[in-house]
């Protein structure tokens, strides 16, 4: 086993801030490159969101910001501009979400630096793509999901939408941006041309949107996915004695169906039209599952999740509790997974972190380094590049 990582020897030059460009770089990271995390003299601003804070730690930023070297350059004056441009010559992949012409305007636009480094891979992060109305117009996950009528489907029907609770224009732009690297690496592995890739949040989210659109466009019957109503009112699954769950009914046969029925003293719906076919259109996602969840409630309400959810995978369904955090940290497959990590950060202490989601036979991912602290290792990188820190300041 090589425990090198599979981007072992791969630099990335991240000039990004926030959450997108940081979690994307993040992933680089995890993956064995060295990443130079260029900031400003006052740090990424994710350095000041919060609460929550873990001593003077912003955890927004501990928790996108493993695995990466601090670099402060100051890109408004010559000596900042000029280290920057140094560090990019040797550089693999830049990533960068500057406002429009900004890169350009420091000096770091892609036909600017491609002429001294004709195999860098160059990757362009921005809110809402680089033409049209839009694209000088700031973004933030909030003006995206409206934007991207990602709120549309969420809340109570007839009530205003809702957004979604993670930062899903965010996030999924840092994957998408991650996989679009990784790509033209791979072109460049063949060829040995480099190149220039840009990804929007706007886009990310239509890209994923599209599977609602889809599913609405000339249906046979007018039901299914999305179709029974275009808003999903919110879902606190089926409450039990102590607790909620989820559970869904797709396998199994009729007799595992009335074992059900009679166990749970519920044989009146065996006369019920909406509990056809062993129950698979009166839960989960099902044609009735809204209407018909008191009756699955009543039958519940002396039953603890535990024995339900044992009962339910017995005759071929799916159950499982609605996790809250502390329980969830403490489950059994959790702790199988590894998912849980902990390392050392000089200020903040003893931190825990997810570890990377991929597990490599022979390149595995891992996390050999705290976020670091702001400039930690200025004098270090520069170094290598005979440059002065004392200059970027």
């Amino acid at each position: 086993m090589n425990n090198a990582g599979s981007l072992d020897g791969f630099r990335v030059i991240d000039f990004t801030q926030g959450l997108c460009g940081p979690f994307c770089t993040m992933q680089l990271g995890d993956a064995g490159a060295e990443v130079i995390k260029i900031e400003p003299p006052a740090g990424d601003f994710a350095r000041r969101m919060g609460p929550p804070f873990v001593g003077d730690e912003s955890a927004v930023f501990l928790s996108l910001n493993r695995n990466k070297k601090s670099v402060v350059l100051d890109l408004e004056t010559a000596s900042g501009r000029e280290a920057a441009a140094r560090l990019t010559c040797g550089a693999d992949v830049i990533v960068e979400d500057f406002a429009p012409n900004a890169a350009e305007t420091v000096g770091l636009g892609y036909a600017q630096l491609q002429g001294a480094n004709q195999k860098l891979v160059y990757c362009s992060i921005t809110p809402f793509g680089e033409d049209g109305a839009l694209r000088d117009a700031p973004g933030s996950e909030l003006v995206v999901q409206a934007m991207a009528e990602y709120a549309a489907s969420l809340g109570r029907i007839g009530d205003p939408p809702v957004r979604v609770g993670a930062d899903v224009a965010s996030l999924n732009t840092g994957i998408f941006a991650a996989q679009a690297i990784l790509a033209a690496l791979f072109h460049r592995i063949r060829t040995g041309e480099g190149q220039r890739v840009a990804v929007s949040e706007f886009g990310s989210l239509l890209h994923m949107r599209g599977i609602m659109w889809s599913s609405m466009s000339d249906p046979d019957d007018w039901y299914g996915f999305h179709l029974d109503h275009y808003t999903k009112p919110p879902d606190y699954g089926y409450q039990t004695k102590n607790g909620a769950l989820y559970f869904i009914l797709r396998r199994g046969n009729s007799e595992d169906w009335d074992r059900l029925v009679m166990e749970l003293g519920m044989e009146e719906v065996l006369a019920d039209p909406r509990f056809g076919d062993y129950g698979r259109a009166a839960t989960s996602i099902g044609r009735y599952a809204t209407e018909v969840k008191p009756i699955w409630e009543k039958a519940f309400e002396n039953r603890t999740r535990e024995e339900l959810v044992d009962l339910v995978k017995s005759i071929g369904g799916d159950a499982v509790p609605i996790m809250d955090y502390p329980s969830l940290l403490a489950h059994p497959q959790v702790a199988a997974l590894e998912a849980i990590a902990e390392i050392d950060h000089p200020t903040a202490g003893r931190l825990k972190m997810v570890r990377p989601v991929a597990c490599f036979s022979e390149t595995p991912e891992s996390i050999r380094l705290p976020p670091p602290a702001l400039g930690q290792h200025t004098e270090e990188v520069l170094r290598v590049t005979n440059f002065a820190a004392s200059k970027s300041k």
